[in-house]
């Protein structure tokens, strides 16, 4: 279900920050569980905390705007959410008596949501990677080859990522007994609470390695240097993505993937609008006067367009079919010739006498010369 963290907090989206943290406090007080002891305000100031967790920061604020709630959901767990914030400070003036280190985010997480997360072992699927790679508009229009490298994380290849010296074994971690968590109780604003954590020497598997491994110091992991081939296919747009399966950083849960992004340089002749090519082409004054069929040196070779008698100059000429390939499908864009109508500086006396002679036959007298 998608929380709305304004109406949460009873405020507008153009609410400033002030507006936003004096809401909090208000809401805060009210619903905290050592003052309100109706059985809905700890779960109501779960959300309060939530909230004022991401519109109090500027950049999470932007991306719950951008994206909206279901949105920004997909990109933020609650653990991320209340990544590198401090409660502390606030529920100090608010009058609360905080007890140790309350700005670490997995203790605090740990806290509000009573240990949920405790005692079980993090998901080590490997992350994704993204990198951007620059191609010429030509490049765009037939495909190409781009030779990329890359720096990932990649399996040690002589623990085969255990993290084990090879001939020694496994043993369980003496912290947390093998249960792959710690326990403690302490002080929070919420209340003598006890907080399940993963342990931090084993990372929550329970166990550790009877001596770690010389070449990864133990992490079952290196990190590597790597050159590869990817194809760019024809008509790809700034912005599109191309998916490389398994060549993002290494985990015990799967590799993770490598996203490359496209960026098309710009071009000196070419403009792309969608999968539309604006281009610019020069023709003779008396082809513009008369109508003709001109060439020019299109996105893909050269074409043919056809000009209409009276052509003015900056009138433009479409040319179905002759733009960009539609990316992943068949077809392709227009293109628009926009036309330039070349007007000679420099007359022999011959061509002169002929413009006279046209002058003379139009019947409203304009004079191409003042």
């Amino acid at each position: 279900m998608t929380k709305d963290y304004y109406s949460i907090l009873g405020v507008s989206k153009n609410a400033s920050q002030e507006d936003i943290k004096s809401a909090y406090r208000q809401l805060a007080l009210k619903y905290h569980p050592d003052r309100n002891k109706d059985p809905s305000a700890e779960e109501k100031f779960k959300e309060i905390n939530e909230a004022y967790a991401v519109l109090s920061n500027p950049e999470k604020r932007k991306q719950y705007d951008a994206y909206g709630p279901e949105g920004f959901n997909r990109q933020y767990n609650q653990e991320d959410i209340f990544r590198n914030f401090n409660f502390e400070d606030i529920f100090r003036d608010m009058g609360f008596n905080v007890g140790g280190n309350f700005s670490e985010s997995d203790d605090f997480f740990d806290t509000i949501f009573g240990g949920g997360r405790g005692g079980r072992q993090r998901d080590d699927q490997g992350k994704d990677l993204l990198t951007k790679v620059n191609i010429s508009m030509e490049e765009a229009v037939h495909g190409t080859s781009k030779r990329i490298k890359i720096t990932h994380i990649k399996e040690c290849d002589k623990c085969k990522g255990t993290g084990v010296e090879p001939g020694y074994k496994i043993k369980k971690c003496p912290t947390c007994a093998g249960t792959g968590q710690v326990r403690n109780v302490r002080r929070t604003p919420f209340g003598m609470m006890q907080t399940i954590s993963i342990c931090p020497t084993c990372g929550g598997t329970g166990n550790i390695p009877e001596k770690k491994c010389t070449k990864c110091n133990g992490t079952g992991r290196l990190n590597a240097s790597e050159t590869i081939d990817v194809e760019v296919p024809r008509g790809i747009a700034t912005g599109n993505r191309l998916r490389v399966s398994g060549m993002g950083d290494y985990g015990k849960d799967g590799q993770g993937d490598l996203y490359i992004e496209i960026n098309i340089l710009p071009d000196k002749r070419f403009v792309r609008r969608g999968d539309d090519i604006y281009m610019e082409a020069h023709v003779p004054f008396y082809t513009a006067i008369t109508g003709g069929v001109e060439k020019a040196k299109g996105i893909d070779g050269e074409v043919e367009f056809e000009v209409e008698p009276g052509t003015q100059d900056s009138e433009q000429v479409l040319v179905k079919g002759k733009g960009m390939p539609h990316f992943n499908k068949g077809g392709f864009g227009d293109l628009i010739i926009k036309i330039k109508v070349d007007i000679p500086k420099k007359l022999t006396s011959e061509q002169k006498e002929l413009i006279e002679k046209f002058k003379d036959l139009d019947s409203n007298k304009k004079s191409w010369f003042k």
